[in-house]
């Protein structure tokens, strides 16, 4: 997984640092929900968290680039069926209110398309891959079940950047999907995201 991780912030820091004739960079808050095994752990909508790209053009469509973002969940669970635990010589149940926390960190070198042209309306669609951390944690009284692990990750996505005026300030708006690999102590991470904020296009 560490060199996942090196090879994705080699890849992104060679894109954002090369000499094309466009850099994007992009600043946004991401709305993000879980899906799936996801969305069973923790239903409730994050609204914490915040997303920051830079990429280059290679050419007047095509760019390459990367991402880091920080995505928080958190929920009360009341009235559940008692949880199984076992570990350091321990085995039995334990019940009661569980608190549960999810917080996901993705680096990932990417790669998008556009339409359109500079100064004008850009949709785009692109994919990220990398790596994902993953901070998994569950409070039940004086019990904390946690798993903390980096994952293998992949991220597709669609936007459009809108300019506003003749500056290369414009709002951005993405809604992407990411899956991470499942842990040896916990499930895969399913989620949808939609990211609003501000893109720089010069």
């Amino acid at each position: 997984m560490k060199n996942i991780l090196l090879s994705a912030l080699i890849i992104a820091g060679f894109a954002i640092n090369s000499n094309a004739q466009t850099s994007y960079w992009t600043f946004s808050w991401p709305i993000s929900m879980g899906i799936g095994n996801t969305n069973e752990y923790i239903a409730k909508t994050s609204f914490r968290g915040i997303s920051i790209t830079g990429a280059s053009f290679i050419t007047d469509n095509i760019s390459i680039g990367g991402e880091w973002s920080w995505e928080v969940f958190d929920e009360i669970k009341r009235d559940l069926l008692p949880l199984d635990i076992s570990g350091d010589g321990f085995a039995g149940a334990v019940s009661g209110t569980q608190y549960r926390y999810l917080n996901t960190i993705p680096i990932f070198a990417n790669a998008h398309y556009y339409l359109g042209e500079n100064g004008a309306l850009r949709p785009f669609a692109g994919l990220g891959i990398g790596t994902v951390y993953v901070d998994q944690r569950t409070d039940i009284g004086l019990v904390t079940i946690q798993s903390q692990t980096w994952r293998f990750g992949v991220q597709p996505e669609v936007g459009v950047f809108i300019p506003m005026g003749l500056s290369g300030v414009g709002v951005s708006l993405k809604a992407k999907y990411r899956y991470a690999t499942k842990a040896s102590d916990a499930e895969a991470v399913n989620m949808f995201s939609f990211d609003i904020g501000f893109g720089f296009m010069n």
